[in-house]
């Protein structure tokens, strides 16, 4: 009969192995259970990644776990406060930016998801950020003006604010000030339009990745826009913008030769001519997303395919 060793005789490595499949309130949990489960579960390596987004935990608690459990080891940190909950609690503060910066001088990734930045100045955040999300927060108007003063971001590469629906063209003229960044997700920020696009386009020659889906008031002249700046696209979504018609499309793919993906889904104007016209120029596409783009026949569709048989062309 084959012996099987106690989880608490397993020696010490094992044991970490073990904990790094386990989630931050486990650990906390297993931590009560002896004083060797406590120091391991102290090891930084269980520290690197932190997801915290399962439970909105109150600013009292989230510190309390910034400063006791959370090192220069921190390479990730994820919270989801409040916002579309019942509560009307607020568990971001500049204090708790700080105890994060103090901490964690190493951090490359903030999620800062469902929370309330009314009363958090953008320049709490830590300087060493590479990836910066703000799913679903509150981000006040004008939040980024401090960028025109001073870039307090210097290593940014990723900017995700979708459903930020406070967001609109004068912000991006700050966020413009982010030369570092390489993809930008502006995705349900309704408030955005072209001139926004203009500033982006204008200053962010460096992106890679661009997403201005479910923005409705965006137009052809933001197509334009993007199509003379932004040549190092590689991705490229317009889900559901319902302005663009194949005027723009063919401003927008005649520069982008680097293009991979590109969703067009629900742009109800889009005809042959813009498909053409990106099967054409795009030569490098290799997932174009067509669903629901009614005016184009199956036709259309099969001769695209046939011009472009590298590229996926979905149309679910």
């Amino acid at each position: 009969m084959v012996q099987v060793a106690p989880i608490c005789k397993l020696p010490a490595n094992i044991m970490l192995q073990v904990f790094r499949f386990l989630d931050v309130k486990t650990l906390c949990v297993l931590s009560t259970v002896c004083r060797m489960w406590y120091h391991l579960v102290c090891d930084r390596c269980l520290w690197k990644h932190v997801d915290l987004r399962p439970w909105s935990l109150s600013l009292r608690t989230l510190k309390k776990l910034v400063r006791n459990r959370l090192s220069d080891s921190a390479l990730e940190l994820l919270i989801k406060g409040f916002i579309g909950t019942t509560k009307k609690s607020v568990n971001v503060s500049p204090s708790l930016l700080e105890e994060i910066k103090t901490k964690c001088p190493h951090l490359r990734s903030l999620g800062l998801s469902h929370c309330d930045m009314r009363n958090v100045p953008a320049h709490c955040l830590p300087r060493s950020l590479k990836s910066l999300y703000l799913g679903h927060s509150i981000v006040p108007l004008a939040w980024f003006e401090g960028l025109l003063s001073e870039v307090f971001l210097p290593n940014l590469k990723e900017l995700i604010l979708i459903y930020c629906t406070r967001v609109e063209n004068s912000d991006l003229a700050c966020i413009a000030k982010l030369t570092t960044l390489r993809s930008l997700n502006l995705s349900y920020c309704y408030r955005v339009g072209d001139e926004g696009i203009r500033h982006i386009a204008q200053s962010l020659v460096s992106l890679t990745a661009l997403d201005v889906s479910h923005c409705p008031v965006i137009t052809d002249l933001g197509l334009h826009y993007i199509g003379r700046h932004l040549l190092r696209l590689k991705l490229l979504n317009f889900f559901s913008n319902w302005g663009i018609t194949d005027a723009g499309v063919i401003s927008l793919v005649h520069g982008l030769v680097e293009l991979e993906f590109l969703n067009l889904s629900y742009c109800k104007e889009l005809t042959k001519l813009g498909l053409f016209e990106i099967t054409e120029k795009c030569k490098k596409l290799k997932v174009l997303d067509i669903t629901g783009c009614v005016a184009l026949s199956e036709r259309d569709i099969t001769k695209a395919r046939m011009s472009s048989p590298s590229c996926t062309i979905q149309q679910l």
